[in-house]
């Protein structure tokens, strides 16, 4: 494993990146875990059996992200989302499939906290191409 330095978000503290394609990146201290980006990004997610809702994804990492917004979603729900990160002039777009792991309050409005989740290789790489895009 080397250390690696990324440009983009240099302010922040020091990373190292695993080995191999899409290696996850870790944020270092006393409990060691993926890094979650902060991102500007607006997600359409549905449900089976309620209605698509919109809302605002605060943070995303490999293994997931938190959506704000008011939607009638409970734990363990499976959900399709429709995330659109944009930022800088662009804007990238993707379609992941998630279940939900938590329920909160942030600032009056529900957030959730949910799991990407991934049934194949291609899949895995939407996942990744999501989170470097987050990362720009």
């Amino acid at each position: 494993m080397r250390t690696v330095i990324l440009p983009q978000i240099s302010r922040r503290s020091e990373f190292t990146l695993g080995s191999g394609p899409g290696a996850p990146i870790f944020q270092p201290g006393p409990q060691t875990r993926i890094y979650r980006a902060p991102v500007r990004a607006v997600a359409e997610v549905r449900c089976e059996g309620r209605p698509e809702a919109w809302g605002q994804i605060l943070d995303i990492s490999l293994g997931g992200c938190l959506f704000k917004g008011e939607a009638d979603l409970s734990v363990g729900d499976a959900v399709e989302m429709r995330i659109t990160i944009v930022g800088d002039g662009r804007r990238a777009i993707a379609e992941v499939r998630g279940v939900v792991r938590r329920v909160t309050e942030d600032g009056g409005r529900p957030a959730f906290g949910i799991e990407l989740v991934a049934s194949d290789s291609q899949e895995r790489q939407v996942l990744q191409w999501v989170y470097s895009q987050a990362l720009r």
